[in-house]
């Protein structure tokens, strides 16, 4: 019996490398190891998915979906693709069996063989359509034109829709330059001379931010008329970010008026042009806090805007980007050292359950749909998981879409910053709280069985 599982394990063994050897995330790629992603492969319990939640004004018809899945995949061959694990490794390789979109309710483990071990899937049930997505292959800015690509071939088919495809990459169009570029490999030079941004990072907790088992997570969705909240932008100077974060602090500010520590806003940033990889597919983001100081409460919002612009526009200094990814090599290299799965978790357990004071904020950008938003109601993006308060925003058509994912059920927090726009005159809409689960991947489990092609 012991020789015959050693026999097993050597014939399962030599069937990853040749795998792993033969193909990557694109034809003729081969090798092709996560790294930017590493962090999310080796959380205790899996990590949950990313969703992005498009919701139409009619009915989703499956047979136009997969036919404008087909077209689009053509475009993105990195998204129809399966890890395979290695000495704790892991690697990109294509999968065999592509997506197809299914009717049903119930979201898919990622990596799990529900979705034919897939990182990403698409999914629809009445007027919704689900693209569930693994942050270990891509991040939010990664996933958003495939996104955009999908709408456009799906709008052709069902509405025989004559939308501009501008913005929007086409099935017969080439990969952009560096798009399957990994920048967390190698060293990015930079000024060493320039002193970090001194920044706070130690912020205000909420009573909510505290790890707790698993269970049912809550979300409200706030839609904003975009051009009254561009407008408001404008007077005072502020990106739609940080009028977010403004009005989210303050109102936080507002329910705990003897605050302690700075209200913080982390909010996410893309930084693929400062490590020379603007069209990269895979993550590339960085948290950068916006802390929101009790001497907030005795400026105008302008003032408040114009010092948290020039807070963030200097932590996203190019020379400070690089430093910062730079700053991670040496986690890859211990990794890269480690012997096996095991040790490699071990050794990120830190991960399991790590904070942010006091919440985050993740902005997706514009939604690049051009004439077929009429047929849109709304977009969203989420994930379970979040420890306290996390705040997902995207543009849509005429309007910004917010989601405040939770995990309690109060409504003080989505409250207090509608109140803020009641006092902006900001026309918006929010839904009563939402319950939602987002699956956690099955990647772990799938890596320790045979891989037969």
């Amino acid at each position: 019996m012991e020789l015959a599982h050693k026999i097993w394990a050597h014939l399962e063994r030599e069937n990853k490398k040749q795998l792993i050897s033969s193909s990557g995330s694109i034809p003729g790629a081969k090798m092709e190891r996560i790294r930017s992603g590493q962090s999310y492969l080796y959380q205790k319990d899996g990590m949950e998915s990313e969703v992005m939640e498009i919701r139409f004004r009619n009915k989703v018809w499956g047979s136009f979906l997969n036919r404008a899945l087909c077209e689009a995949l053509k475009r993105y061959p990195y998204l129809n693709t399966k890890l395979v694990e290695l000495d704790g490794d892991f690697y990109i390789v294509q999968n065999n069996v592509s997506l197809t979109a299914k009717r049903t309710q119930k979201l898919s483990r990622l990596g799990h063989i529900s979705c034919v071990y897939h990182l990403i899937d698409v999914t629809y049930y009445e007027n919704a359509i689900y693209i569930s997505w693994h942050h270990a292959l891509c991040d939010g800015k990664g996933i958003k034109p495939f996104v955009e690509t999908l709408i456009y071939y799906y709008c052709l088919l069902r509405y025989k829709s004559f939308s501009s495809s501008k913005g929007i990459r086409l099935s017969e169009s080439y990969l952009l330059p560096g798009e399957t570029l990994d920048p967390s490999f190698g060293t990015h030079p930079y000024d060493e001379s320039k002193a970090p941004v001194n920044v706070c990072r130690d912020g205000y907790s909420l009573p909510e931010n505290i790890a707790t088992e698993r269970g049912t997570d809550f979300r409200y969705e706030l839609r904003i008329s975009a051009p009254e909240f561009m407008l408001m932008c404008k007077a005072c100077h502020a990106t739609p970010v940080i009028l977010v974060s403004l009005l989210a602090s303050s109102g936080i500010a507002g329910l705990y008026p003897d605050f302690d520590k700075p209200i913080i806003a982390n909010v996410a940033v893309d930084i693929r042009k400062a490590l020379d990889a603007p069209n990269t597919f895979k993550n590339c983001v960085r948290s950068m806090p916006l802390p929101f100081e009790r001497s907030f409460l005795d400026i105008s919002l302008s003032e408040q805007a114009q010092r948290q612009r020039t807070l963030l526009t200097a932590q996203r200094d190019w020379d400070l980007c690089r430093r910062l990814s730079d700053a991670a090599l040496p986690m890859y290299e211990k990794l890269d050292s480690l012997p096996d799965y095991e040790a490699k978790q071990q050794m990120m357990d830190f991960y399991n359950g790590m904070l942010l004071n006091t919440y985050v904020i993740s902005y997706l950008g514009q939604m690049t749909l051009n004439e077929n938003a009429r047929y849109i109601e709304n977009i969203c993006f989420y994930n379970s998981g979040t420890i306290g308060l996390g705040i997902t925003m995207l543009a849509a058509g005429d309007h910004f879409s917010l989601n405040f994912k939770q995990s309690f059920k109060s409504d003080k927090y989505v409250k207090a910053f509608c109140s803020g726009l009641e006092k902006m005159g900001i026309s918006y809409e929010v839904s009563k709280a939402i319950p939602f689960t987002t699956p956690r991947d099955s990647i772990v489990k799938k890596s320790r069985l045979p891989i037969i092609e």
